[in-house]
């Protein structure tokens, strides 16, 4: 595991909260064991970009259970629902060498984008590329301040140091692109989850698109794959991909649009093909355990 993290990931939902606990095998990560705890009804209530904790016992009974079952540690990395942030790519006339100012000039590229100010957001960015003349292009996390807070301060009261608050689906592409030889092509990554769904097309290691979207009754995923198609090939100009990468429980449902939108091959992701090693009685988490396998690569 190339990036130095403590071995314990938690990935937290409305409904639940997942533990795993990983090591070093001979050739890559062990899900040394995982388990859920469930969370009480309306523990998160919705809100602007983030759900909001609005029952802090529930999150607190569930970290005790998991710590009395657990023993002694005091580290973790968090992973939340891609449609917890906002996700960004933006190109900035300049980009100041200061990382408070830098911060600053991303903080304010927002305003734009966002329906609240974004001083209301906790905000993180990553250079893509910049350009001699100062212009740059960057991806930008961006989630709500408060409800980040209050998750920190209930597991710090339980001992726990979150270290690391990220969105799952990109954890999960970086558990798929540290295995795969370098390329220049496009490659399209699709999580599907219940209420949600990710699409993010890669040109090689750079990102052209990312998009997450809640889904309903009257928007549901086959509807936005399709949507999202007709945008890629008449903005990017992408009528097929190198490879399609499909994560979540539900996935399979997608798998023939997706074939049909962009007569692509596509890629199921699996925890076996991630991780060396995980417990037999570990079902239906392979994009999440994978997204914890993902935590650790360069």
């Amino acid at each position: 595991m190339p990036r130095s993290f403590p071995p314990d990931v938690l990935l937290l939902d409305t409904d639940g909260l997942l533990h795993a606990r990983l090591g070093r095998g001979k050739s890559g990560p062990r899900i040394v064991n995982a388990k859920t705890y469930r969370l009480a009804a309306g523990t998160f209530t919705p809100s602007m970009v983030s759900p909001q904790l609005a029952n802090e016992a529930s999150l607190a009974e569930a970290v005790r259970r998991l710590k009395n079952e657990t023993g002694k540690w005091d580290k973790a990395s968090l992973l939340l629902p891609d449609s917890w942030f906002r996700i960004n790519i933006v190109e900035l006339p300049s980009l100041p060498e200061r990382d408070a100012e830098a911060l600053d000039v991303v903080r304010w590229s927002l305003k734009r984008t966002l329906p609240i100010p974004p001083e209301q957001l906790r905000v993180s960015y990553s250079v893509l590329s910049k350009e001699k003349s100062g212009a740059a292009k960057v991806l930008v996390l961006s989630a709500m301040e408060s409800t980040l807070a209050t998750i920190e301060r209930v597991f710090a009261a339980a001992g726990i140091d979150v270290v690391l608050i990220e969105p799952i689906g990109l954890n999960i592409w970086n558990a798929i692109t540290v295995r795969e030889a370098e390329t220049n092509a496009d490659r399209l990554f699709v999580y599907v989850r219940e209420e949600d769904f990710t699409t993010a097309v890669f040109r090689g290691a750079q990102p052209l698109f990312i998009r997450s979207r809640n889904l309903s009754q009257n928007r549901t995923v086959d509807q936005e794959i399709r949507l999202s198609a007709n945008y890629l090939r008449d903005s990017l100009k992408v009528e097929t991909f190198e490879n399609c990468y499909v994560a979540g429980a539900n996935a399979q449902a997608v798998h023939e649009t997706l074939a049909s939108e962009f007569n692509t091959p596509v890629r199921p992701v699996a925890l076996r093909d991630y991780a060396e090693a995980a417990p037999a009685d570990i079902t239906g988490l392979d994009a999440e355990l994978t997204a914890c396998t993902g935590v650790f690569t360069a």
